[in-house]
């Protein structure tokens, strides 16, 4: 009785993995109505994986990671300024100013780690992280 449980509970685990890894690489929810913002979406996990590399790059002091990390982030604004949002679309020109703003402060970012100025650009990217929640909570779903 034993060894059938054990074996029950094998299959069970080996089927669950089998299929989380064959949806693996998809995209979850809707698509959305723009195939810019559809871009962007696919490098959202790029842009969580930079800023974690950023925060703790500005903790340990380390400007070159910090301006490499944040160079990553700055070659994507110019397609976010042409993204449309999932809502508030009637608020596009609000979305473009935060774009700019969160653009802005990613040079900083960039700009004061190539100068070795941690603490400026510690700044600075709390700053562009400000305008990310700011956008999210106005545009996002």
């Amino acid at each position: 009785m034993m060894k059938t449980a054990t074996m029950l509970a094998a299959c069970i685990l080996l089927l669950a993995q089998g299929g989380a890894l064959a949806h693996e690489g998809e995209m979850y929810g809707k698509k959305h109505h723009d195939a810019r913002m559809d871009k962007l979406h696919r490098i959202m996990p790029m842009y969580a994986e930079a800023q974690t590399k950023i925060n703790g790059a500005l903790e340990k002091g380390d400007a070159t990671t910090v301006e490499a990390e944040a160079r990553k982030i700055a070659e994507t604004v110019p397609a976010l300024k042409k993204a449309k949002p999932h809502k508030n679309l009637k608020k596009i020109d609000t979305f473009k100013k935060i774009a700019d703003a969160f653009g802005s402060k990613v040079m900083a970012t960039v700009a004061l780690a190539k100068k070795g100025d941690i603490t400026g650009a510690k700044t600075a990217f709390k700053k562009a992280e400000e305008k990310c929640n700011e956008c999210h909570a106005t545009f996002r779903d």
